[in-house]
């Protein structure tokens, strides 16, 4: 055909540029939707489902949301009245990189196994605050901050009675229940993996007759193991963790042995070879991470 070939050439469009130009757009905001994504999980007492747009602002961090700080160390202590109720909450914000990659994937978060030994300790008969809501925040996947919430307890710490105890009887019959609390917990095959004096507190009651008895609840108990059968060993080396004073916790192992219907004397010595060298360690560890920080 003759004539001006240019005439007979297919029209060029910038469709497949366009197309392309789209589907960068679209993968671009899908991609930033997923990093940026911030993922939520509340698992809530069903007895207390009021409190549920409370739980859900302190999953947002609403400013409005504002509390009495009680702790405020590598994790946060807080307590709020909400709808009539007083109410104790634990933020754990200071994780390591490590943890925010394992909790929530080869590991339940510390707010998710506070609730739930905490479910389990009541089963067992062991008091601990009722447990309320357990939170998880995550963005891209990752663990940003876990909250646990429970009741707010009444009962007192029991440091001051480790420290005064040897001059006042009172006292003393506080460490004697305690004493029968700890072989209660040990013989359930209930270990409290951070036992310290701290996490241990306490209320007197008075029975009908007058006289009075103690109550005791754990607290900070995300770390915990069930269903054991303790030996010795494992229990002196639970123990071995109550951070009071020597005169105090060598009276707690005697008061222990008595309520465990064991050689008074094997006790006392497992459990004091376990604190020494318990305290030995800890003593080496800080000397040696203060060397480092100084060099």
């Amino acid at each position: 055909m003759y004539g001006y070939p240019y005439l007979h050439k297919p029209v060029q469009t910038n469709i497949h540029t366009e197309k392309t130009t789209h589907e960068k757009v679209r993968i671009h905001y899908f991609a930033n939707k997923i990093l940026n994504r911030i993922d939520m999980k509340i698992l809530l007492n069903p007895e207390y489902e009021n409190l549920r747009p409370f739980i859900e602002r302190l999953a947002d961090a609403s400013p409005v949301v504002t509390g009495e700080t009680i702790y405020d160390g590598r994790n946060r202590t807080e307590i709020f009245e909400t709808s009539g109720v007083k109410v104790a909450v634990k933020s754990y914000n200071r994780m390591t990189a490590f943890n925010l990659m394992i909790y929530g994937t080869l590991r339940k978060s510390k707010a998710m196994r506070a609730y739930e030994h905490a479910r389990k300790l009541h089963r067992a008969g062991i008091d601990t605050p009722e447990e309320i809501a357990a939170v998880e925040v995550r963005r891209r996947g990752m663990m940003r901050r876990c909250i646990f919430v429970s009741l707010y307890s009444d009962y007192l710490p029991l440091r001051p009675v480790t420290e005064r105890f040897t001059n006042n009887e009172r006292d003393k019959a506080v460490l004697d229940a305690l004493a029968k609390f700890l072989a209660k917990l040990h013989m359930a095959g209930i270990l409290h993996n951070d036992l310290n004096i701290d996490n241990i507190l306490y209320k007197e009651t008075v029975a009908q007759d007058g006289t009075a008895g103690y109550r005791f609840q754990l607290i900070d108990t995300n770390r915990m193991t069930f269903g054991r059968r303790l030996s010795v060993y494992r229990r002196m080396d639970n123990l071995r963790r109550l951070s009071c004073n020597v005169p105090a916790y060598l009276y707690i192992l005697g008061k222990y042995a008595e309520a465990m219907n064991t050689d008074t004397e094997y006790i006392l010595l497992k459990g004091t070879l376990k604190r020494f060298l318990f305290e030995w360690r800890k003593r080496t560890e800080h000397k040696i991470k203060s060397i480092a920080k100084e060099r």
